[in-house]
């Protein structure tokens, strides 16, 4: 007896330490994406709208608006920052702690509701999942949302174990405050009630559903979604509507082809498959059992099984069916993703108890599986660390330390910018999808969530560069490429300078208007350079001694995958190459494989050596590629300029004299033929 008690207790410890272990990894894992990976644009949201509840108690916006995403969330994150501050790292920090103690969660859950091994291998899966550690180095409200659906469905399985009335009216309220919090967290949680509820009349009848110990925690249950919803429409006016408009939450679109790419990475990719696998297994398990008897004779672990596959199938055949086809992303699969590990470490289980009946040799086939679990998922998570996004916070940062009195801030991302900042940016600039975040106060249009002022026109971009000292516009190249007209993009490049750029984003400055070169050449002609065509260019008057400004105007006509540089040269009529300047394309503010159906403008300016003779002189053009510097095209000439000498400075054209007594040949021609022609004038 003794030393069976020994042995229990040396287990228990085992697996304490294994367990401490695993939550040390899973820190580590996060904090390391804390404290190194640049935000998510929409962090900045949160963020912004946790330092408006500080700041007045609730999260209204300056443009009046509530901020209604992740309610519950954002006063937890206002929390951390009265706490500690808010920055970065304390706005990211109650994701962490959600994202452990989910994983405590799983494990105390598959633990309980299943076997030992069955907590500890969902909590390996989950310590290791890629989304989990993103989300939950995130300043979001992903990582609350899973914890507390989770516990939902945990709850709400329990309390359909219930024996008692008193016990089942306790855990009802628990399963619906639960509910509450998680639907607070996160709107997508509505998506749980249907498959609750359906398990609810599956396990136990419909008249259930209206027993005094059961129908009250329903009735708050659907309450709260009134309330939820009755938020949204008052908060954010007009918000529902417009989404649902522009881009609709449901759309019964029906097409799983098309859907189904975004999510067969999260359950078949090589390291996923042996979850899906085995969940599948011990979803077919107890499915065979319940053929043999009713719901409520299944064994416990069988009834779990069948109970947490379904709202995992319901909200998988959701978003692959019925979800808006803009909101297809692997996100909106995360809070039901502990159900899929647990299912899979539930098959796993069965497995091993099927072909090992000893308990030590169940033990060390665990041991074997959390191995291969950990080097089948290790890489994955690995590489979640190496993938940056983004770098509005390291780009925003410089430019508050460069700003200046009376600078004009613009960008299409409002609350990076006043968080970042401050204040808000002057402007919201964008062209192309913006019409669901910008509302009309005091007669103007406004994005929702800073009040900065829509520049939505080229004409409103003159006027500002124009008329202000200095304009920054801080934006990324995916963004510039795709949210803006073509005029805009060349407007931005022919006025901005690229002073500074970070993991994709950009700070652009303007300094005055900036008039454009008086062209004397200009062609229409197309001409092919391999994946970029050529639709024309322009020149100034080619003098020695001065600069040529040229400015080429490119198209894609083919996928760009890489970056191609074009490399501009001025050739004598003896072939000899007298100039040339190389860079990339749109001066690389948008860079070639972002080239997409417009026609951007090159500038390129030539040095020309004031000794250049008089004479027609080429123009030609190469485009390699930057990194492996294979010639992509050319050297392809363009056209041809009449170059003039550098003109003459001395008194009154005739007074030819070198000063220096080192006239050069070409002087001293020059010299000669001025005298003849004054001699012949003469006589």
């Amino acid at each position: 007896m003794r030393a069976a008690g020994l042995k229990k207790r040396r287990s228990a410890l085992i697996g304490v330490i294994g367990l401490a272990a695993l939550v040390a990894l899973a820190g580590w894992l996060r904090w390391h994406y804390v404290q190194t990976i640049s935000l998510y644009v929409d962090e900045f949201t949160t963020l912004w709208a946790a330092q408006r509840t500080l700041e007045t108690g609730v999260p209204v916006l300056p443009s009046g608006v509530l901020y209604t995403r992740g309610l519950l969330a954002t006063y937890v994150t206002a929390l951390a920052g009265l706490a500690a501050g808010l920055d970065y790292t304390t706005g990211r920090m109650p994701s962490l702690l959600f994202g452990l103690a989910t994983l405590l969660a799983i494990f105390v859950i598959g633990r309980r509701v299943w076997h030992a091994r069955v907590g500890w291998l969902a909590a390996l899966g989950l310590a290791l999942l890629p989304e989990a550690i993103v989300w939950s180095g995130r300043a979001r409200f992903y990582a609350q949302l899973q914890f507390f659906a989770l516990l939902t469905l945990w709850a709400a399985f329990w309390s359909l174990q219930s024996s008692s009335r008193v016990s089942l009216a306790r855990r009802q309220l628990i399963f619906a405050g639960l509910f509450v919090l998680s639907l607070f967290s996160q709107e997508q949680t509505v998506l749980l009630y249907p498959p609750l509820a359906l398990a609810t009349v599956l396990w136990c009848g419909p008249r259930f559903l209206f027993r005094r110990a059961v129908w009250p925690a329903h009735a708050l249950i659907l309450v709260s979604l009134a309330v939820r919803f009755g938020v949204e429409l008052v908060g954010q006016p007009g918000f529902f509507e417009t989404i649902q408009a522009e881009r609709p939450y449901v759309a019964p679109l029906f097409d799983v082809a098309a859907s189904w790419p975004t999510y067969a990475p999260l359950l078949v990719a090589p390291e996923r498959l042996p979850w899906t696998l085995a969940g599948l297994l011990a979803l077919s398990a107890a499915l065979a059992a319940l053929a043999r008897g009713g719901l409520r004779q299944l064994p416990r672990n069988h009834q779990a099984t069948l109970f947490f596959a379904l709202p995992l199938f319901f909200v998988l055949a959701f978003i692959l069916t019925l979800a808006g086809g803009q909101w297809r992303e692997s996100r909106y699969l995360f809070l039901v993703q502990p159900l899929w590990l647990l299912l899979g470490a539930a098959g796993l289980n069965g497995i091993v108890e099927r072909l090992w009946t000893n308990e030590r040799w169940r033990s060390s086939v665990t041991v074997l599986l959390t191995a291969l679990l950990l080097g089948l998922g290790w890489p994955a998570a690995k590489a979640v660390l190496d993938r940056q996004v983004e770098g509005y916070d390291r780009v925003f940062e410089y430019v508050a330390a460069q700003r200046q009195p009376g600078d004009i801030v613009l960008s299409p991302q409002p609350p990076a910018c006043a968080f970042v900042l401050g204040t808000p940016c002057d402007y919201y600039a964008v062209q192309r999808v913006y019409e669901e975040f910008v509302i009309v106060a005091q007669g103007e249009q406004v994005d929702r969530w800073s009040g900065a002022k829509l520049l939505a026109e080229t004409s409103q971009l003159q006027s500002v560069v124009a008329t202000a000292p200095r304009v920054w516009l801080v934006t990324d190249a995916f963004r510039l490429a795709t949210r803006y007209e073509n005029d805009f993009q060349q407007l931005v490049i022919e006025q901005f300078d690229p002073v500074f750029s970070e993991r994709g984003v950009i700070a652009l400055l303007a300094q005055g208007w900036r008039a454009p070169p008086a062209y004397t050449t200009a062609t229409t002609a197309p001409q092919p350079f391999g994946r970029l065509n050529l639709v024309g260019w322009q020149a100034t008057a080619a003098q020695a001694g001065q600069p040529l400004a040229v400015v080429l105007h490119w198209q894609a006509t083919a996928a760009v995958d890489s970056q191609l540089n074009s490399s501009l040269r001025l050739v004598a009529p003896d072939g000899r190459m007298v100039a040339q300047q190389d860079g990339p394309p749109a001066r690389g503010i948008l860079p070639t494989y972002l080239f997409l159906d417009t026609v951007l403008p090159d500038p390129k300016t030539l040095e020309l050596p004031a000794s250049l003779p008089a004479g027609r002189y080429r123009l030609e053009v190469v485009v390699y590629d930057v990194a492996s510097g294979r010639v992509e095209a050319g050297p392809s000439t363009i056209g041809e300029l009449d170059l003039t000498p550098q003109p003459d400075t001395t008194h009154d054209g005739v007074g030819l004299a070198d000063p220096t007594g080192a006239a050069t040949t070409h002087q001293k021609e020059r010299r000669h033929a001025v005298q003849k022609a004054a001699v012949s004038a003469a006589g």
